[in-house]
């Protein structure tokens, strides 16, 4: 679909049909669906602010992701990567796989351009199950390219050395404190619901 189609469908359906216009927000929002071509900036923002508001937590987390893709675009790898991290926290958390591979995919990305070849090769085969488990065919063929260009020295390094994943310094607790302040929102709009009744 062409991103003309999906911004009449937003049209149409804003204020009045929720789904559609998350689908929509969604593709929009995903700047790798659009490249080579002149894509806005804003529509991540958008879809974030969209999920805020309707507390979709699986939006939300797209939303941060689609914001570190677009980071990473802007060489801003600091801010992308604190991104992904968080995302991949979250979206581990909720068992989303290909959202996790591909988190996994970015951070692995950005350590192997920056000579973490251990790291890289971890999160890359980490990745690769996931991807199966979501029938993504293409991006095993990714990662087995990936894979290839990392040297035997390092494989075998890898072998001997499995650091946790929780040594890729994600900000601990980040997840936690969205889900309870999302839960105070429900409870508050919970009470002023029955207060109103």
């Amino acid at each position: 679909m062409s991103r003309t189609l999906f911004c009449k469908c937003l049209q149409f359906g804003w204020g009045k049909y929720l789904e559609p216009v998350s689908f929509c927000l969604e593709r929009l929002g995903d700047i790798n669906q659009w490249e080579g071509s002149d894509h806005p900036t804003s529509w991540p923002t958008v879809y974030l602010a969209h999920s805020l508001k309707l507390k979709e937590r699986l939006g939300i987390y797209k939303a941060l992701q689609f914001l570190g893709d677009f980071f990473l675009q802007e060489k801003d790898e600091v801010t992308s990567i604190s991104l992904f991290t968080l995302t991949l926290e979250g979206f581990t958390e909720m068992d989303v796989h290909r959202s996790r591979a591909e988190c996994m995919i970015r951070i692995g990305d950005i350590s192997n351009k920056h000579g973490d070849f251990l790291k890289a090769l971890k999160l890359w085969e980490q990745a690769r199950p996931l991807f199966e488990r979501s029938s993504q065919a293409k991006s095993i063929q990714h990662i087995n390219e990936r894979l290839a260009g990392i040297g035997q020295d390092v494989k075998e390094q890898h072998k001997m050395t499995l650091a946790p994943l929780t040594e890729l310094n994600a900000p601990v607790g980040m997840v936690e404190e969205l889900d309870k302040d999302l839960s105070e929102d429900e409870s508050e709009n919970e009470e002023a619901r029955l207060v109103a009744v």
